[in-house]
């Protein structure tokens, strides 16, 4: 407890706060006028008090600092503001937040889940058949871009074959067989990527694991090779294995980006995108700020799971061993 109270206090919040001004700062330097956005593409017909008093309600008037500190103000009480549209962005992250949860839900599970089976398959397969269908596998999702991947499966799988949905979104709590059907492509593309890269990280560091002595003596006793990999060599081999997860969660959150607008997904990547495209600063900044909060949690996450599994890494004062 007090190892993660530590990271909260010297990490997390630090993070947050410098991600708050940088996300700020970086919203305002987007080309384009968010008065000219919320009242549409043409200004004619509004007059200079008019125009004025559009910027100052949006408390576009005031100095940036004192702009930044009533909106850090306004988040830690969990008031995002309203956007552009008239709806309060807390209202958009909520009918956002689900189809992004229901995405890299079925990305994680499906990316870890067959990237583990992989990278365990050919590493005891060396050489062999399911070896070399691994490292087509991962050649192929980490050459061509995720989105490259899902205009590929949209036409194969949804245009040709007819198989599954182009596009839209069933709630898992309404139809889960639907909804399925509607997040196989999305998440494969996603999660493809994922799969690819743990792939090759578990092959490698269970091969590199098969070499060591203790592991040469559970042999010498009898043991068969699948008792061998599944009580000596398999949880070792997962300790870099679980800090590419870690990273590849972040590649699920940016990858969403991307992947929601080309199936038309309505989640967190397509509510920020057209935010942009609007210059709606609120919306923006509050889900570019949750995106970094997921993310810095995410990592300490994987922290906590390193060192539950090695059990030589001490957390706490100077014993510590990173």
């Amino acid at each position: 407890m007090a190892y993660v109270l530590r990271r909260l206090i010297t990490q997390l919040i630090p993070v947050l706060f410098v991600a708050s001004v940088l996300i700020f700062i970086s919203v305002r330097l987007i080309p384009g006028d968010p008065v000219a956005a919320a009242i549409g593409d043409s200004m004619g017909g509004v007059d200079a008090d008019t125009y004025e008093r559009l910027r100052e309600e949006l408390g576009l008037t005031r100095p940036i600092y004192e702009q930044y500190w009533i909106w850090l103000g306004d988040v830690l009480t969990l008031d995002f503001g309203d956007s552009l549209t008239g709806l309060p962005v807390t209202e958009i992250l909520w009918n956002a937040i689900p189809a992004s949860v229901e995405l890299a839900g079925v990305a994680i599970i499906l990316g870890f889940t067959l990237g583990l089976l992989l990278g365990i398959a050919a590493a005891v397969n060396r050489g062999g058949p399911l070896d070399w269908f691994a490292a087509g596998w991962t050649g192929w999702n980490i050459g061509v871009p995720s989105f490259i991947a899902g205009l590929v499966y949209l036409i194969v799988f949804a245009v040709w074959f007819d198989l599954f949905p182009v596009s839209g979104r069933v709630p898992l709590t309404e139809d889960p067989a639907e909804a399925l059907k509607h997040l196989a492509l999305p998440g494969l593309a996603l999660g493809g990527i994922v799969a690819a890269n743990i792939s090759r990280f578990t092959r490698q560091s269970l091969l590199d694991t098969m070499t060591e002595d203790y592991i040469r003596t559970a042999r010498a006793k009898g043991l068969t090779s699948t008792a061998v990999i599944a009580r000596h060599a398999l949880r070792p081999s997962m300790i870099p294995v679980v800090t590419i997860m870690g990273l590849e969660l972040a590649s699920i959150l940016s990858g969403t980006l991307v992947i929601e607008t080309v199936f038309t997904w309505p989640g967190l990547g397509r509510a920020l995108i057209n935010a942009v495209n609007n210059r709606d600063y609120t919306v923006i900044q509050a889900t570019t700020l949750l995106l970094v909060f997921v993310f810095v949690v995410v990592n300490l996450i994987v922290d906590l799971v390193y060192v539950g599994l090695d059990p030589r890494i001490r957390i706490g004062g100077s014993a510590e061993a990173r």
